[in-house]
């Protein structure tokens, strides 16, 4: 596991996750890492350092708005419940947050 470059994109993604949030339209994993230069397969990982940071901080879990293409839900990765109700009770979570535009870690 190289934890520096799942950091580095942690950081990267941050900014282009809140203003997902801003614009309250999820973004597939596909879309986010396409903004980054990246393939889909990179985003658990540096999704892991948003959910570790979130759950750590107790913010809101905004990798939320990071979803699977088919099912418009996050992966297997996310530690939030990941039923329909419960993944849209988590984006209105994240959206209602007052985020830094900076990643905070």
């Amino acid at each position: 596991m190289n934890t520096r470059l799942h950091l580095a994109r942690a950081r990267r993604a941050w900014p282009i996750l809140v203003r997902a949030a801003a614009r309250r339209s999820p973004l597939t994993y596909g879309e986010l890492t396409a903004k980054m230069g990246l393939h889909w397969r990179a985003a658990g990982w540096f999704l892991g350092v948003i959910q570790r940071h979130c759950a750590a901080s107790g913010e809101p879990r905004l990798q939320a708005f990071a979803v699977n293409k088919q099912t418009r839900r996050p992966g297997k990765g996310y530690a939030g419940k990941r039923g329909a109700r419960a993944h849209e009770k988590e984006l209105d979570r994240v959206r209602a947050h007052r985020w830094s535009k900076k990643a905070p870690f």
